[in-house]
């Protein structure tokens, strides 16, 4: 019979176990037999099925935590218990393993400020800054890094690299913004881009000073290495 059937598969189990183990672990393997079971089981009646799973646990439990139903009802709050706290380790170190490394704080990016090798640590205030001047007076045209009337010639780093002369520094990068030229550095374009040598065109570029060149300048850098996969996309990722 499946009686028989479950009392000797559950004195195979405890042979290799402790005759003085918990109770919620007796409880574990009989919810497994019961499951197992109800799988054969034909649809019959509840009340009849009931009392026979109570039967079961019943005489599995008390050769080996004699006790009343009391101490079992213990035994399964105690696995309850155990059972969240395992669940809470094994979220935490699933956390800690899909978080990835850290990204690096701001006074560990190092903005060239020449094409000598001279570099420079922003602080959070002068990024801050200069992001609030790049958004009141490059963003309509630059949104993102990219350059809404020419997209192939933005702000990502291979762009600002690849300009004459280079404006991959803060140096070089202050130098366009006073007097702009076009990408190969021949021809003047002071007066179709935003450059304080044709301020009285451009209003936005009267107030400015040279702090304020550098900070925007800084921050167009920054950009570059804290976001590279999306700086000079453009809209596509703005």
């Amino acid at each position: 019979s499946f009686k028989a059937n479950v009392f000797l598969s559950v004195s195979t189990v405890m042979s290799v176990m402790d005759r003085h183990m918990s109770v919620g672990a007796v409880l574990v393997a009989c919810v497994l037999l019961l499951s197992l079971h109800s799988a054969f089981v034909a649809p019959g009646s509840n009340a009849a099925t009931e009392t026979h799973k109570q039967t079961i646990i019943a005489d599995v439990v008390a050769p080996f935590e004699p006790g009343s139903w009391e101490e079992v009802r213990t035994g399964m709050a105690d696995l309850g218990v155990a059972t969240r706290f395992f669940a809470g380790v094994a979220l935490a170190a699933v956390l800690l393993v899909t978080s990835g490394p850290a990204r690096a704080d701001i006074e560990d990016v190092a903005i060239p400020v020449d094409g000598k090798g001279k570099t420079v640590n922003l602080t959070r205030e002068e990024i801050v800054r200069g992001k609030r001047l790049f958004i009141a007076a490059c963003s309509y045209c630059h949104v993102g890094g990219g350059t809404r009337t020419n997209q192939n010639v933005g702000l990502g780093w291979e762009e600002l690299s690849g300009a004459q002369p280079q404006r991959n520094n803060i140096e070089g990068m202050v130098d366009y913004l006073n007097s702009p030229t076009t990408y190969d550095g021949l021809k003047d374009i002071s007066e179709v881009h935003p450059s304080i040598r044709a301020a009285d065109i451009w209003p936005k570029m009267r107030t400015m000073k040279q702090k304020d060149l550098y900070d925007v300048s800084a921050y167009i850098l920054y950009q570059n290495f804290v976001i590279p996969e999306k700086w000079g996309g453009g809209k596509q990722y703005y």
